[in-house]
């Protein structure tokens, strides 16, 4: 007889099918209605991509809370980065063009959605690449657009920040726009693993075993706060090092 989390977590895996077939449906019909006009199509997956991220995080027993002045298109959202999680998050309080590593694309069922979405994808073993995304990113935000990602590189236990890579930054300093941050912090119900083993997900750790692990658990909550002001400096590495200081002192706000 199954348990009540394997019955959570067939029900969920279910729903997220259900859901997920839905959406892109969605984004197939958005895109062939703004064909004439593809310029109009990205205004209509914004609030797509947060109608997705809310409705994920709902299936995924994520509750969400909201710190800070949530940032107006155009803009440059960086954050840390913890988990899978951290996507339907932003997903749902800031949509915006997310840079992705390009593995993303191939993997099954999140990569046909992340193709469909606003999601740009980053070679990161080829370093001329760079110099690819940071003018698709400036052409992005010039046309009133959003980009968002997670300058660490990579996910963590959430128990420090990386240094950031300042790579990406450039197109933030040539266009003097400022930087926006946002830090997450998640906590778990008591009597649960805390969130660096439950639902951070980094090293080695498998995928499809970590989220099914995550989909039997009754819920969690995660806290994002948004800085109070944007960030601005004269070069790139500057402009990382004051985004990295000003989340890593709203991570202690969070964490109290």
């Amino acid at each position: 007889m199954m348990g009540i989390g394997t019955v959570r977590r067939v029900g969920r895996i279910l729903l997220i099918v259900i859901f997920c077939l839905i959406m892109f449906a969605v984004g197939v019909v958005i895109r062939i209605v703004t064909l004439p006009r593809p310029e109009k199509r990205y205004k209509l997956l914004y609030p797509a991509t947060s109608f997705w991220g809310y409705g994920m995080a709902w299936i995924m027993g994520m509750r969400i809370k909201v710190e800070g002045p949530r940032p107006r298109t155009p803009f440059f959202l960086v954050s840390n980065h913890i988990s899978y999680m951290d996507i339907l998050l932003v997903c749902a309080v800031c949509p915006a063009w997310f840079i992705s590593k390009s593995e993303v694309a191939s993997w099954p069922g999140i990569g046909p959605l992340t193709r469909m979405g606003p999601t740009i994808f980053i070679d990161r073993e080829i370093r001329r690449d760079v110099k690819r995304m940071n003018h698709l990113i400036a052409d992005l935000v010039l046309d009133g657009g959003a980009v968002g990602f997670f300058p660490e590189g990579t996910t963590t236990h959430g128990e420090e920040l990386l240094p950031f890579k300042p790579s990406l930054f450039q197109p933030a300093v040539e266009m003097n726009l400022p930087v926006t941050t946002a830090a997450i912090a998640y906590e778990t119900r008591p009597g649960m693993a805390p969130p660096s083993e439950l639902i951070a997900w980094y090293g080695d750790a498998d995928f499809a075993p970590h989220v099914g692990h995550l989909l039997k658990q009754p819920g969690f909550s995660v806290a994002i706060r948004f800085g109070e002001q944007a960030i601005t400096a004269g070069d790139r590495k500057e402009l990382a090092q004051r985004s990295h200081a000003q989340i890593k002192q709203d991570l202690i706000r969070l964490k109290g």
